[in-house]
């Protein structure tokens, strides 16, 4: 029997490209990369039973390999990659899909966060940045105890009344660096300070999240959340957004909840008509009482603009603390 040479060449090509594809997929699943003629190692770990959600639209998404996801915001997702490391990641494959609006505002806040950490380089009230991670990915030392916001919900009343004033000292401090270097966050609350461990047995805040942030021509385009946000202002980021944010955080820490909010926890109805309420409130100059609080003068000095820098609020706070901030480390 003749076989014609035309029908053997087709057969070897699709053979040949079947052959290419399998290997592709599996460089792809293994965290290898492909380069012309040469491969590359990636840092991604294998996982066999990897934990990932995801709320995007089907087909949009990417699933990294790691071990658990710890947390969810409107852009990315935060995984811990192996034990004390963690893994921001975004929720949607941007170099597979580049022209849905989603991926854009997704793939801004990254390239935002990513020189912002850079230009904010070490420091100790600054969440610590490990890296990249391929293709999308930001590395950070884990948070040993979460969030402000996770802790306080769980172990309020165990907080000292000196670790309260700890808090809010080194979370001015964040503030008045990150200002120092011409950087607004724009999205200050207790969510975005993480909580490490520190001399004693006490536990240190570092800022994170700049996705949404400020420098220079980089603007991530957030706003704070209603009830950090002083609705009686342009919807502009400045210094004086973060400043009057920093007077809810410090509430906050105080009180442990938001300003004119309880402690139980809020459905999205509750948390709707929060919104509203706030704004109208704060539009009015109604804030909660806080004479009772200490320091609570300098909690509505940030609520009615005094302050014309964070530096101000810091030497306030050592007034306050009896004019040393040694404990404070």
């Amino acid at each position: 029997m003749t076989l014609s040479w035309g029908l053997v060449i087709g057969a070897l090509s699709r053979a040949a490209a079947l052959i290419h594809d399998i290997f592709r997929w599996l460089f792809r699943r293994d965290g290898l990369r492909l380069t012309g003629s040469n491969i590359s190692v990636v840092k991604q770990p294998t996982v066999p039973r990897p934990d990932h959600d995801s709320f995007n639209t089907r087909g949009m998404d990417y699933k990294p390999h790691i071990e658990k996801v710890l947390h969810h915001s409107s852009n990315a997702v935060i995984a811990r990659l192996k034990r004390g490391v963690v893994l921001k990641y975004s929720r949607y494959a941007w170099w597979e899909h580049p022209e849905s609006e989603d991926v854009k505002e997704a793939k801004l806040a990254f390239e935002v966060e990513i020189e912002i950490l850079r230009v904010l380089g070490d420091h100790p009230r600054i969440v610590q940045f490990l890296g990249t991670y391929e293709p999308q990915g930001l590395l950070f030392v884990e948070a040993e105890f979460g969030s402000l916001q996770s802790f306080i919900d769980r172990y309020f009343d165990e907080v000292s009344p000196e670790e309260k004033l700890k808090w809010r000292w080194q979370a001015t401090e964040a503030i008045a660096y990150i200002h120092e270097k011409g950087v607004i966050h724009s999205d200050l609350r207790p969510d975005n300070f993480l909580l490490y461990p520190a001399i004693g047995g006490s536990k240190s805040i570092r800022l994170c999240d700049f996705g949404g942030s400020v420098y220079g021509n980089l603007n991530g385009g957030h706003l704070p959340d209603a009830g950090f946000f002083d609705p009686r202002k342009p919807w502009v980021s400045t210094e004086q957004t973060d400043i009057f944010s920093l007077g809810s955080v410090f509430y906050s820490i105080m009180e442990g909840h938001w300003p004119h909010r309880s402690r139980h926890h809020f459905t999205g109805d509750d948390h709707d008509r929060y919104i509203t309420e706030i704004d109208q409130l704060f539009s009015n100059s109604i804030f909660p009482s806080v004479d009772h609080l200490d320091g609570g003068a300098i909690i509505q000095g940030c609520w009615n603009d005094q302050y014309n820098g964070a530096v101000d609020i810091l030497e306030d706070h050592r007034r306050l603390m009896g004019g040393s901030e040694s404990g404070c480390l």
